[in-house]
């Protein structure tokens, strides 16, 4: 699992397993995440706002916070 950075003020970088279904993301003030069950097509809308230049703290809350079960690590 290679990191992606994120042009965030929230977000720091995240990171994808296929086989777990586990996304990683990792916050600006050092928190480390754990969403589990996370479906391969979040996570490529999640790489696909950020490549192209749209907000990444937006689209966690929308699509990710508070809709899978995570953990801190």
């Amino acid at each position: 699992m290679n990191w992606i950075i994120a042009s965030s003020t929230n977000i720091e970088r995240f990171r994808y397993d296929p086989y777990s279904l586990i996304l990683e993301i990792e916050f600006k003030k050092g928190a480390v995440y754990q969403y589990f069950d996370v479906p391969n097509s979040i996570y490529e809308a999640f790489k696909s706002q950020v490549n192209s230049g749209g907000s990444a703290g937006q689209f966690f809350n929308t699509n990710i916070k508070g809709c899978f079960r995570y953990a801190k690590i």
